[in-house]
């Protein structure tokens, strides 16, 4: 799971810098990411659910294949092929991330949090190498990145042979067992619920203007060019494990809320700041990445403990159902950007940083000890 999460997240970074590197309209890449993501992963409800009913492997190969499309993207031009692409690439996303999640939840009750996180730090490597990867193998290849179907190659064929456990062995479908477990911790889950949907609307927006910030601070290039996402997704992706460790042992909102508080400093920090040297760049993008890029797993696995017995199924509210609205933050953030006159880009992310004060918000008015779930399912081959 952890590689196929590498893979995932590997494609899902390269539109943010391609975008930039074939200087699409920024208003028209964020639409077509904006709509994009908000179809595709809202597909991750229905994903989640038909795999905690028995087909988890066929949901997760699916989504693989779905995903590696955008490595196509060298090969067409246009708005409305690359919108395609992005689509086939969402749907993927959707289908991957809740049938993963939740395995990864049912795989331990006392560590549940750490090895969601463990999960998500997968994600976090490919997010993170995507761009550098990307840009070195179309400079390798003539332009494109087929190279990457190898090793998707390869791990379709691993999972397709492993046989990794199942919750069930395709039950029915049925709609009060879809919601039952939802409605039974919705006071909790719908904080949050529009706490991910904050907290991952400022993730997006500020990945997508990633690129154009650093041009604007007149970085140097290796930082305009992916070096500066590598940067802030390897931080979260470090920091992923002993957060996960932490919410075990402390509790999800003592975290959470103290990554909120310091997320917040140094995310204003740096916007306000002008040019910096290459190591204090480096060092405020990794600091920055290690606590805004921890919120959004750690409330996977808060949700996955107010319902353990259908992991795939809360996983999907709190990913597909969340993310589908965050998709749009581009979007919003693509129209803001070119309505600005003055440092348009640094003016955006200043405003939209407030975010971070909503998650705040919203966590402090979680139950600080939910109410105690019930049992786990046993697992079976």
């Amino acid at each position: 799971m952890w590689a196929g999460h590498f893979t995932i997240d590997f494609c899902a970074g390269i539109w943010p810098l391609y975008k930039t590197i074939m200087h699409i309209d920024i208003a028209t890449a964020g639409l077509i990411a904006g709509i994009s993501g908000f179809v595709g992963e809202l597909t991750q409800l229905f994903f989640g659910y038909i795999s905690d009913r028995g087909y988890r492997k066929r949901v997760l190969m699916l989504g693989l294949l779905l995903a590696s499309a955008v490595l196509c993207i060298t090969f067409v031009s246009g708005a409305l092929a690359s919108f395609a692409l992005l689509m086939l690439l969402m749907l993927g996303s959707g289908a991957f991330h809740p049938a993963a999640a939740g395995l990864a939840g049912m795989l331990s009750r006392e560590h549940k949090s750490r090895n969601i996180l463990i999960f998500a730090c997968g994600g976090s490597f490919g997010l993170a190498f995507s761009q550098i990867c990307f840009t070195k193998a179309t400079a390798l290849f003539h332009g494109h990145a087929y190279i990457f179907y190898l090793p998707l190659a390869v791990l379709l064929a691993l999972l397709w042979r492993y046989p990794f456990p199942e919750q069930a062995q395709n039950r029915a479908l049925s709609i009060k067992e879809f919601i039952r477990p939802i409605l039974r911790s919705r006071g909790p889950l719908l904080l949050l619920y529009f706490t991910q949907v904050a907290n991952f609307t400022l993730m997006q927006s500020f990945i997508f203007l990633l690129p154009d910030l650093m041009l604007a601070k007149n970085c140097h290039s290796w930082l305009c060019m992916g070096g500066g996402h590598l940067c802030f997704i390897l931080g979260s992706a470090l920091m992923m494990i002993p957060a996960g460790v932490l919410c075990d042992r402390f509790g999800h909102k003592t975290i959470t809320l103290s990554i909120l508080i310091c997320a917040f400093a140094l995310y204003y920090s740096f916007i306000i700041h002008g040019a910096l040297s290459l190591s204090a760049t480096i060092l405020f993008l990794a600091s920055m990445g290690a606590f805004m890029g921890l919120v959004s797993p750690i409330l996977v696995s808060w949700g996955n403990k107010l319902v353990p017995e259908s992991p795939s199924t809360v996983s999907a509210l709190m990913m597909g159902c969340a993310w589908c609205l965050s998709n749009l933050g581009p979007l919003w953030t693509g129209l803001l950007t070119r309505s600005m006159i003055h440092e348009p880009v640094i003016t955006s992310l200043f405003i939209i940083g407030f975010l971070l004060v909503a998650c705040f918000g919203l966590i402090f008015f979680m139950p600080s000890v939910p109410a105690k779930a019930t049992d786990e399912p046993e697992l079976t081959q």
